[in-house]
């Protein structure tokens, strides 16, 4: 359905327009700046506002440029061969410039009359909808800002075109559903061809895994919990604070976040290590608080992966039983609880169960350390850990917890829809995790929320 041509007379009606409204432009501004003084700040507004309304005629009269200069007379049909031109027909679409009129030819499908115009899916747009440049800016600041209502008073300010809050939400949920989808097709693929997701970045000698979870309050079911996966690497320095001692850093972290149940997740998580290119001769460590669901998937998921517990998690179950045997004040209990830290820094498990053991019918303190370091006592080697200058701490995903979910849907008074809460957790994951193009490319044309139809032709006499 096009009809192509380059014309200079084209290229010249563009031009010449153009140039007399930026002159009238350059010749009003001139005049205003020099009517009294201003302040730089106001002059910089002003230029802005010219700026945008020059882009928006500017891309105004650049759009018919994209097309053809004569519509085709037919062309292939939405469900049959033909589809036969009706009229131009005009569509308005909202930019980060400001709405901007498109003429497009309109075509009329000869088998079941359904109308299309194939500038829509060129460009691509939809009539009364938003550009996906416009969709964009709404999503990353859906995702980042305190509110939706925040996210659009932000446009205004940078002179872009005035947008309801509505549409911001509607461009962060949409976009976090196409993301969720993209994982879900990606571990879909994997389990039915028994081939992990292809990796995008060489595989690193040691990779570093943590899971972790945070409750959002939502509309339906009250508090939800959106599970938190952060992978990472790490590097090794010496203390700025304390020169004659090294210190271990994460660098290269990378997000996933659901709003689902943990069999789900597991396999979400596993798809983003996957990417990340770990093989069998990655050095997996997963670190975590001591959640069963955590090690349950850690065994399924990562079943050669040095499983570490939280080293300040585990030391917060012996202040607690300190208190419950000696008190809460005196020597004896600092004492007391100092040196089961000692013995658990250096890995003497069997000395602070033995400690722990006499005390058991004290209460609850006790026989809930007992109980967490018994069943953890693997996963406590801290000695051997910090030979290998392995991270034991799960700080990194306790940070990733507050920057996705906490810092953006736990703020005072809000409530959500669970898929959006999910969806503004995972664009924030993938724009954290430095997978923003990667997003902008993975979004569908846009789409009309219905269809016009024109009745298809009646047969002729000597066809019935």
């Amino acid at each position: 359905m096009t009809n192509r041509t380059t014309s200079p007379d084209r290229t010249e009606d563009f031009v010449q327009p153009m140039t007399d409204q930026m002159g009238q432009l350059a010749r009003t501004i001139s005049t205003w700046v020099q009517a009294e003084a201003r302040p730089l700040q106001e002059i910089e507004a002003q230029v802005v506002r010219v700026l945008h309304d020059l882009g928006n005629s500017l891309l105004t009269a650049l759009a018919p440029l994209a097309a053809p200069v004569r519509p085709a007379p037919d062309g292939p049909g939405t469900c049959g061969p033909t589809a036969r031109y009706l009229r131009m027909r005009s569509a308005t679409v909202t930019t980060v410039l400001g709405p901007v009129r498109l003429e497009r030819a309109l075509y009329a499908c000869a088998t079941c009359g359904a109308h299309q115009a194939p500038r829509d899916q060129q460009l691509p747009i939809a009539a009364g909808g938003l550009s996906l440049g416009l969709q964009e800016v709404l999503a990353m600041l859906g995702a980042t800002q305190d509110s939706f209502a925040q996210a659009t008073a932000v446009l205004p300010r940078r002179c872009l075109g005035p947008v309801c809050p509505n549409s911001a939400r509607a461009a962060t949920d949409d976009l976090g559903a196409v993301l969720t989808a993209h994982t879900e097709a990606q571990v879909a693929t994997a389990q039915q061809t028994q081939t992990p997701p292809p990796a995008v970045a060489p595989a690193p000698p040691r990779l570093y895994l943590s899971m972790d979870g945070v409750l959002a309050h939502t509309r339906a079911g009250g508090w939800k919990e959106i599970k938190i996966g952060c992978g990472y690497t790490t590097r090794t320095r010496v203390s700025r604070r304390r020169p004659d001692t090294l210190e271990i850093r994460a660098e290269a972290q990378r997000y996933v976040a659901a709003l689902a149940d943990a069999a789900t997740f597991g396999w979400h998580f596993w798809a983003e290590a996957q990417r990340r290119g770990s093989t069998e001769d990655t050095e997996v460590v997963l670190i975590g608080d001591g959640a069963h669901g955590i090690w349950k998937l850690a065994d399924e998921h990562f079943p050669h992966a040095t499983q570490i517990v939280d080293w300040y998690n585990a030391s917060q179950y012996l202040w607690p039983a300190a208190t419950t045997i000696w008190g809460t004040a005196g020597d004896q209990q600092r004492t007391w609880a100092n040196t089961q830290l000692t013995a658990l820094w250096e890995g003497r498990i069997d000395d602070i169960l033995a400690a722990l053991e006499p005390y058991r019918a004290r209460g609850d303190g006790v026989t809930d350390g007992l109980s967490y370091i018994s069943t953890h006592r693997s996963r406590m080697d801290y000695p051997t850990y910090r030979a290998r200058g392995l991270h034991i701490g799960s700080g990194t995903v306790e940070s990733t917890c507050k920057q996705i979910v906490s810092a953006r849907l736990k703020l005072a008074g809000m409530i959500w829809d669970p898929a959006g809460a999910e969806a503004v957790a995972v664009v924030r994951a993938w724009l954290k995790s430095h997978r923003w193009d990667e997003a902008m490319r993975l979004r569908p044309p846009p789409q009309r929320t219905y269809q016009r139809q024109s009745p298809p032709p009646s047969p002729s006499p000597a066809a019935a």
